[in-house]
């Protein structure tokens, strides 16, 4: 692959996962206040459990991609090492960070997704 490439894919697998997770937030707190509305959620036909499991899954999904670009660029430069000078090595440096960065943004997803679906969501505070 070309290194134009590899910057592409490097930033797709840095950003991606924040982005996700910031969109899983937002999204999901939408859902909830919707269920949870004055119409308790017949006027929207919302279900809480089946709009947060796609949520889930659909944001899972994403930042496994994110994960497996970040993944291809640190296998593309294999030949490299992230002290070498700008492109390639940061190219690699930021593909290392992207690694384990998504690997966090993947267990904040999914924990607060399983909290979402199984914990009690319309009470009084």
């Amino acid at each position: 692959m070309t290194l134009r490439r590899f910057e592409t894919m490097q930033w797709l697998g840095l950003l991606l996962g924040a982005v996700i997770f910031g969109a899983q937030l937002v999204v999901g707190f939408g859902i909830t206040q919707a269920e949870c509305g004055v119409s308790g959620g017949g006027r929207f036909g919302i279900d809480n459990d089946v709009w947060q499991s796609v949520l889930l899954g659909i944001s899972t999904a994403l930042v496994l991609a994110a994960e497996a670009s970040a993944v291809a660029v640190f296998l593309g430069t294999r030949r490299t090492t992230y002290e070498d000078p700008p492109p390639d090595g940061r190219v690699r440096f930021l593909a290392i960070a992207a690694m384990a960065a998504n690997v966090i943004f993947l267990i904040i997803i999914v924990l607060s997704g399983l909290a979402s679906i199984l914990g009690a969501v319309c009470r009084q505070a």
